[in-house]
């Protein structure tokens, strides 16, 4: 049953973050900015429609109204908690639609630590993915950061070349892929050292849209995990609004952890909400007899 959002918001920029990360979970609705989409066509189509509304462009009593129950976009923090928006279109009883359900998981690591310490992070995050059909790993990166020792007849270079097509479907990314000694699907590393920043950050937007929908589709359990790396900081939230755990690797914990780690975490908790990313550290120690670390012991919520 089709309905349509509209989300009355003057950034463009964070209007698109909303709209991809809402989509995923209502993909028959409309969504639209009134802003930004001058011609209500979407009405024509739609059983009902809901609002969503920032107070700092919009108050309340100029909304439409038609409109029920609208819903504010943050709940004075500032910060957006795209759960609790997915949360209150599901549950409302005027809104007569499922939530679509989500099979696997999409998630993200962006390591600052030495290739060791990541991959080793990486292992013990692997306990987590059991029971899935397929766990893929794909690794934006660099190709000497990447540690692929596998084949290299399909690799991050060719995948990112194949899916630039119309034709592509998400479910397309399993055909360049091989199993690696984590036991993740993985196409490698790509053919060059610098294919993936030299393909342009709109490629990588892509590849990551399609593994994200390959994960959240409802025919098989999928899993998807993304090692970013060596991107600028304000292309991060656009890489990893569809992501569903973004977990930030810092070497250390220390009062004297830099002020751009600081800015990192808290830029992305405040565009991709606090419930979705977590920062870890390399280095900080277990609090058990056992000398490997347990992830769960180095995980700060943010």
């Amino acid at each position: 049953m089709a309905f349509t959002i509209k989300i009355y918001e003057k950034n463009e920029y964070l209007y698109s973050l909303l709209k991809k990360r809402l989509i995923s979970f209502y993909p028959d609705a409309y969504i639209v900015n009134p802003y930004l989409d001058r011609q209500d066509y979407a009405d024509r189509f739609s059983t009902f429609t809901r609002v969503i509304y920032d107070p700092a462009d919009i108050n309340i009593s100029d909304i439409p109204h038609s409109t029920t129950s609208p819903i504010r976009l943050t709940e004075g923090s500032g910060i957006i908690d795209c759960s609790r928006l997915i949360q209150m279109l599901k549950n409302e009883e005027d809104s007569p639609v499922g939530i679509r359900p989500v099979s696997g998981s999409m998630y993200a690591v962006l390591p600052f630590v030495y290739s060791d310490e990541r991959e080793r992070f990486i292992s013990e995050l692997s306990g987590e993915l059991s029971g899935a059909d397929f766990n893929i790993r794909l690794d934006f990166t660099s190709k000497i950061r990447a540690m692929w020792k596998g084949s290299v007849r399909s690799n991050m270079t060719s995948l990112l070349e194949a899916c630039r097509s119309k034709k592509f479907a998400p479910e397309d990314i399993l055909k360049y892929c091989n199993m690696d000694d984590y036991g993740f699907l993985t196409p490698g590393s790509t053919t060059n050292c610098d294919d993936i920043y030299d393909a342009g950050i709109e490629r990588s937007k892509t590849l990551i849209s399609h593994a994200a929908n390959l994960a959240h589709s409802n025919n098989r359990l999928v899993n998807v995990l993304t090692v970013i790396e060596g991107f600028r900081t304000k292309d991060l939230p656009e890489l990893l609004c569809s992501c569903d755990k973004v977990s930030i690797l810092l070497p250390a914990q220390s009062s004297e952890e830099g002020i751009g780690a600081s800015e990192l975490i808290t830029m992305l908790t405040q565009t991709l909400g606090r419930e979705r990313v977590y920062v870890y550290y390399a280095n900080k120690p277990s609090d058990s007899d056992n000398p490997e670390d347990d992830i769960d012991n180095r995980r700060l919520v943010v």
